[in-house]
């Protein structure tokens, strides 16, 4: 008897697949490792019980993905929501341009998420960041876990899909599961005060449902990130907000750092890409480059 269901997360080897309202524990035939395909958390999958011991299964076959993320390895997503907080820790502008040009290598949808924004009692702060993340051209929204702000339109954005929360570690992803979730209750983190960061309380993918129609994906937090691309020419393709111009350069290999008659310098001049993305291209860049030439 064959059965198809989907693998909610995977631990140790083992995949756990809720198919016919039951949850397995499955191990991979090792066709998969001959044949260079892994399970991911997210993938529909057929399994066959094992008549001998309840709840366990062989996981036989791998249905065709929709989309597979590399980082973070997950089947099937159809957005992602970065989480960052406004402070406490305060939120690494390098960190999140990495992880943006990862999804957009990776062609998937990335909505912005400001967290604990009850604590930027003015709002200069979250301006700012809005500012910079809305004129490269994504939808931001601000939230906060103590006050409910925002939670109503972060549940309209997942309504209806299966998205990935990322986020590094204290930003409060944990205790916005808790919020818009009713039966499913997270460990939750603090901060260290030793580093500033937070303590990781997930430690694999999982998927967590929110309603008969809307799954989120919860992943690990982190505290770096290793920018995908392995070429510095293509890195301009991953800046969302230099796409319009991109061509209108002198010089066609313009790589939008020392040549002159630059439409993307330009665009830093006039205020039209924000310097602060320019600065973290250009560190990219520079990175990239450097990997590459050792």
């Amino acid at each position: 008897m064959v059965l198809e269901g989907r693998i909610i997360k995977g631990i140790g080897g083992f995949y756990y697949v809720d198919a016919a309202s039951t949850l397995y524990e499955c191990r991979a035939r090792g066709l998969f490792r001959k044949q260079g395909r892994t399970p991911l958390v997210g993938d529909i999958v057929d399994i066959e019980p094992i008549q001998e011991k309840e709840e366990t299964a062989y996981l036989v076959d791998i249905h065709e993905r929709k989309s597979c993320l590399i980082r973070p390895a997950v089947a099937n997503a159809d957005q992602v929501v970065l989480i960052f907080s406004v402070m406490n820790p305060s939120p690494r502008r390098e960190l999140i341009d990495r992880f943006l040009v990862n999804m957009e290598m990776q062609d998937i949808e990335t909505v912005l998420c400001i967290s604990k924004a009850d604590l930027d009692e003015k709002g200069d702060d979250i301006s700012e960041l809005r500012k910079v993340y809305d004129n490269a051209g994504y939808k931001t929204l601000c939230i906060s876990n103590k006050t409910g702000e925002g939670l109503d339109d972060l549940k309209d954005i997942l309504r209806g899909k299966m998205t990935v929360l990322s986020g590094p570690s204290g930003v409060g992803k944990s205790s916005l599961i808790n919020s818009i979730t009713e039966e499913y209750r997270m460990e939750v983190g603090g901060i260290s005060e030793k580093i500033g960061r937070g303590k990781n309380t997930t430690r694999h993918a999982e998927i967590i449902p929110i309603d008969e129609e809307s799954l989120i994906i919860d992943t690990p937090g982190y505290s770096s990130i290793d920018v995908m691309c392995k070429e510095e020419g293509e890195l301009q393709h991953y800046m969302r907000e230099f796409r319009e111009m991109l061509g209108g350069c002198r010089f066609t290999g313009c790589a939008h750092i020392s040549e002159p008659d630059c439409v993307i310098k330009e665009a830093v001049k006039e205020g039209k890409i924000s310097e602060k993305r320019y600065k973290s291209y250009v560190d990219l860049y520079e990175e990239i480059k450097s990997k590459r030439r050792y």
